[in-house]
């Protein structure tokens, strides 16, 4: 089961009004909701008071609090025991979705760069090169990626370039980086970066927020206040969703700028 916490605070009347509506306390609601195999359970803070009293919640959500579904704005106490569920893997994989869909379109003509410094996206590298021959790859761990290329010769009959210097990075046009935490890298300012965090310094060039639709069924049990590709990410990390993970975004977000696949294909 996943539990997901949302916060309402209802409108306050003015005056004397206001006053008694403190005095009624805050309210919890909890609804059940199931689609495809899925149970949430999905707990609403309704918060009269301004505030939200965490001890009206425990028994309810119980063990489920160090893996909570919520938005983004709600902030709990260091030592509550309470912590908001976030994980990169479904992030990466609308990433890398994304990259592969471009590629699918203008593979032969893009100049593609991989960031994969600890050697997790050898399967990345292998359906890139599938789709392009122009393939550069920053890694620290070229002892993997000697093996994959040595496979993607056999299979594929084609190799990428392996490297440790980021300034081979500078040439390409389209640059992934599915890591969650990176290395800043010389790229150039007109390339175009698909990756799973903020860029470093402004670039506009830079998307990192994705989009999606979520498949019917399971839209009907999300909560409004939360992201769709947030609520997909526990879905795949948590309901073990895993076909999900085939989701190509509708659209991607820079700071600044949103794409969908084919204006990133213009913009390449």
């Amino acid at each position: 089961m996943l539990t997901a916490l949302s916060v309402k605070l209802p409108e306050q009347p003015p005056g004397f009004k206001r006053f008694l509506g403190k005095l009624r306390g805050d309210r919890v609601q909890i609804d059940i909701k199931r689609a495809r195999g899925v149970t949430l359970k999905h707990v609403t803070y309704i918060s009269f008071s301004g505030q939200v009293r965490l001890d009206k919640t425990d028994k309810i959500i119980g063990s489920q609090r160090s893996r909570l579904l919520c938005s983004d704005k709600l902030v709990f106490p260091r030592q509550s025991g309470y912590h908001r569920f976030d994980a990169s893997d479904f992030n990466v994989r609308l990433c890398t979705n994304t990259a592969l869909a471009v590629l699918q379109r203008r593979g032969e003509s893009i100049r593609l760069g991989i960031a994969d410094f600890h050697g997790r996206c050898t399967e990345l590298t292998l359906s890139a090169l599938r789709l392009c021959n122009n393939v550069t790859v920053i890694t620290n761990r070229g002892d993997i990626y000697r093996e994959t290329n040595e496979q993607a010769l056999d299979e594929l009959g084609a190799s990428a370039y392996i490297t440790s210097n980021a300034e081979d990075m500078s040439e390409c046009d389209l640059i992934i980086i599915p890591e969650p935490s990176y290395a800043p890298l010389g790229i150039s300012p007109d390339a175009v970066v698909l990756a799973v965090e903020p860029p470093p310094n402004q670039n506009n060039n830079w998307f990192y927020r994705y989009k999606i639709k979520i498949p019917n069924g399971f839209d009907a049990i999300k909560p409004e206040d939360l992201d769709g590709a947030y609520f997909c990410s526990a879905l795949y990390t948590l309901g073990s969703q895993y076909e999900l993970g085939s989701i190509v975004p509708v659209r991607v977000e820079a700071d600044g700028r949103t794409c969908t696949v084919e204006t990133l294909c213009e913009l390449i």
